[in-house]
């Protein structure tokens, strides 16, 4: 499963992969600004995503919050450096209190060029499109290559029990939203953390965040995504008034 560092997801269930993940393609330079890496310093390259919601907080995945990634570049389109982005310290990791794999990072300054991203509670049904974005792992493999640019694939939602049975015996929960798999259209190790979002009449609302997937690009096996509809009380008091 992809846990970790996922277009690249790992989950701490192993399971074996195609050699490719269906390619991604790159996404326009300065388009998704909102998008944000998390590193162990700012020379590093970005282990997770995250999604900027308030001027000073980035939402993503509670398991990359370790306390080892202490830099964040919000805004850049490259695996490495922040030339193009604004780099902050993280000040506090706030992990869901229920074990629900979602958290928040406080940056130690507000972002002042960027825009956070419009977060929605809408609940996602099956069959709708949308999209995830990443520097996660181009191929299935969890030894890399990590894409040097930022991602983009749009893949598909299911519904709970169609992902569940996909993915037995590893329920996909009420928190949770599979999207992606029909023909291996995934998120891959090193993406965990980053956004999912709906994006319609140029608008873009955040709608979930990757957390796993049982392996990478995997045909009829979909990624896995936290609600943000089901964690909205936790949210909800770090969003702008």
């Amino acid at each position: 499963m992809k846990f970790a560092p996922l277009l690249a997801f790992t989950v701490a269930v192993a399971a074996l992969a195609q050699d490719q993940v269906v390619p991604a393609k790159e996404a326009q330079l300065g388009k998704h600004r909102y998008v944000a890496g998390l590193k162990v310093s700012s020379v590093n390259e970005t282990e997770c995503g995250g999604s900027l919601i308030a001027p000073n907080v980035v939402l993503t995945a509670a398991h990359c919050l370790s306390g080892k990634l202490r830099s964040v570049v919000v805004g850049t389109h490259y695996l490495t450096g922040f030339a193009d982005g604004e780099l902050a310290n993280v000040t506090e990791e706030i992990k869901h209190p229920n074990d629900i794999d979602v958290g928040i990072v406080i940056l130690n300054r507000i972002i002042t060029t960027i825009q956070p991203v419009a977060v929605s509670f809408e609940f996602v049904e099956a069959d709708v499109l949308t999209w995830v974005r990443g520097w996660g792992y181009v191929t299935s493999r969890y030894s890399g290559p990590k894409s040097q640019v930022l991602k983009e694939l749009n893949v598909t939602t299911w519904s709970n029990t169609a992902a569940s049975d996909a993915l037995f015996p590893i329920p996909v929960t009420d928190t949770m939203l599979g999207a992606g798999g029909v023909k291996g259209e995934d998120a891959c190790t090193g993406d965990s953390g980053g956004p999912l979002t709906i994006e319609e009449n140029d608008t873009v609302r955040l709608v979930g965040v990757s957390i796993w997937g049982r392996g990478c690009g995997r045909r009829g096996k979909p990624g896995v995504y936290a609600r943000v509809s089901a964690v909205r009380d936790f949210i909800e008091p770090y969003l702008p008034n």
